[in-house]
């Protein structure tokens, strides 16, 4: 195949993937990283939300990417789950299949800005996801005390920064995932 037909054939897969995202009620695939939802919401039973979870006004929605739709033995029905995930790269793959993988993995939550939107996160299960390409190599639940803690820490580190005049984003409020010997030294990892 040369260029062009790899392009057309490219775009007839980008194609068919909406036609299939828009059957199971999901607009748009591509928005930020609402494929990659779509296929853990799938492999765990959840309810995916629609659009973009922050819900700021909405405290059902609030911080979640999802409803667990039945109990599970992971989570129980009728709870909201948070969604964050992560590129593996072919190497690290490798390495994690080899049970050798040594790396920090980071959750990013943009709605975390203060002590109010941080307590909010309370009720949530909350989940780290590697993905390879298309597959979802595994998924870690975290600890919801321990994101509550690491974001409240990472805000009072923030808010002494400010309180010397710099100027510090409210976005990019981040928990770290530390694996070592290809599981995570924090929550449990579902492959």
């Amino acid at each position: 195949m040369n260029r062009n037909e790899l392009m057309a054939e490219f775009c007839a897969c980008i194609a068919r993937a909406f036609e299939i995202s828009i059957l199971l009620g999901i607009p748009n695939p591509f928005d930020k990283s609402k494929w990659r939802e779509m296929i853990w919401a799938a492999k765990y039973s959840m309810n995916l939300f629609i659009g973009a979870s922050g819900g700021k006004d909405n405290d059902e929605t609030y911080g979640a990417d999802a409803l667990s739709t039945e109990k599970t033995d992971i989570v129980p029905a009728g709870v909201k789950n948070e969604l964050k995930t992560a590129t593996m790269t072919d190497v690290h793959r490798e390495k994690y299949e080899s049970g050798i993988l040594k790396k920090q993995y980071s959750m990013v939550y943009n709605g975390a800005y203060d002590y109010e939107s941080i307590e909010r996160y309370k009720d949530t299960t909350h989940w780290l996801s590697l993905f390879n390409g298309a597959d979802m190599m595994g998924s870690v639940v975290v600890p919801t005390d321990y994101v509550i803690e690491q974001l409240t820490k990472n805000l009072d580190y923030d808010n002494r920064r400010r309180a010397n005049g710099e100027n510090v984003t409210t976005n990019c409020n981040s928990v770290k995932v530390q694996f070592a010997d290809s599981v995570p030294l924090i929550g449990e990892l579902y492959a």
